[in-house]
């Protein structure tokens, strides 16, 4: 065994212990949110999500304190008000405070993120019961979440977007030992349509678990999305597919589709699956695509609550350039503690570069953290 993979296997093992310490020493406790009495009703909330983040590029290990991107600290301020038994109106706004977000780290990056209060969302938005909701601000646009359902209970760990953990640590060159420009989060693009933006959306009423949403932006950028969220035969279903075009952008695509579906049966398993591909409006530039599943278990094994774990699998093509192959294969696991809002995590994560005339070293990476929503 060599030097770094003795380092690597002593890290697993240490958040592994970690992650069983925290769940031990955690007491049950309340979370909820603070509402005003004026007539429009307004809920104060968000979460914490800190994390300590050990990668291995194949030349050293390195260990960061990060915020955990997955499922970033945030605070919100929502205020909903009835105009009659049809009709409400009401606001969204979500502020970031994101220090090191796990995905903007990197060999060379101790310290990123603005270290301040990020907008996020900004939004007003009518409601009526049988004609669906009218957004109008800055937030998630029709098909932002596509390729990212997830029932496995463990996404705060891992999802589809694999690059929200280390994303920016770069790839070794095999044969110079020297770090290439190709890094983790430019080569695993998830497709996962627009994203927020300023836009003007509707969404439909659910009718059997389905709802529609569009949205459009700036410069005649838009999009739609069909999701669906209820019970098929006993087991719990959640599935999402959309189209969106860029070609009103100066981004280099033309139009794209992606989506994802998972499944969870009454006994805990459950399956995701995720696939998307976008058009390059470069010539000569291939267009990129990826696949992404998950494996899932949920059970009961203690007095704190849910314990989920899952195993995952994906493939991101020419993200970065054409040619490019990037295979991810990732564990995670994950320990709600009921009445607190909170949860303990630990994930590990494989990834491999292949791309033509370069060879490069693997990475490993560790994340282990707690999660606490207010």
């Amino acid at each position: 065994m060599t030097k770094s993979n003795r380092r690597l296997t002593s890290t697993l093992l240490a958040s592994t212990a970690l992650i069983a310490g925290l769940s031990m020493m955690a007491a049950p406790g309340s979370a909820g949110s603070i509402k005003n009495n004026s007539p429009v009703e307004l809920t104060v909330g968000g979460q914490l999500n800190r994390a300590f983040l050990y990668v291995n590029d194949g030349e050293e290990g390195m260990y960061r304190h990060v915020d955990n991107e997955n499922d970033s600290t945030r605070i919100f301020l929502n205020a909903d008000g009835k105009i009659n038994e049809d009709w409400s109106v009401g606001t969204q706004f979500i502020m970031l405070m994101r220090s090191n977000p796990s995905n903007e780290m990197s060999a060379t990056t101790e310290s990123a993120g603005a270290n301040k209060f990020e907008e996020e969302a900004a939004e007003v938005y009518f409601t009526h019961k049988r004609l669906g909701t009218l957004w109008l601000g800055q937030g998630d646009a029709a098909t932002n979440g596509i390729s990212e359902t997830d029932l496995s209970g463990t996404g705060v760990a891992g999802y589809s977007s694999v690059g929200d953990v280390a994303g920016g640590f770069a790839f070794v060159t095999s044969a110079t030992g020297a770090r290439s420009t190709a890094t983790i989060g430019a080569s695993a693009d998830n497709l996962d349509g627009l994203n927020v933006a300023d836009r003007i959306r509707y969404d439909s009423p659910e009718i059997n678990g389905f709802h529609l949403s569009t949205s459009l932006l700036g410069n005649g950028i838009i999009d739609a999305a069909l999701y669906y969220s209820g019970e098929v035969s006993g087991i719990a279903v959640e599935a999402a597919a959309g189209w969106y075009n860029g070609s009103g952008n100066t981004a280099a695509f033309t139009d794209g589709v992606s989506g994802s579906i998972s499944a969870l049966v009454p006994s805990g398993f459950s399956l995701t699956l995720a696939a998307g591909t976008k058009s390059s409006a470069t010539q000569g530039r291939d267009d990129p695509k990826f696949y992404y599943g998950k494996i899932g278990y949920q059970a009961k094994l203690n007095t704190f609550g849910p314990t989920a774990f899952a195993v995952d699998v994906g493939r991101f093509e020419d993200s970065a350039q054409n040619g490019d192959t990037l295979d991810t294969f990732g564990a995670q696991a994950v320990q709600e503690i009921e009445g607190t809002g909170s949860s303990v995590y630990v994930a590990y994560r494989y990834h491999t570069l292949d791309r033509s005339g370069t060879d490069f070293d693997a990475i490993h990476s560790i994340m282990t953290g707690a999660y606490v929503a207010f």
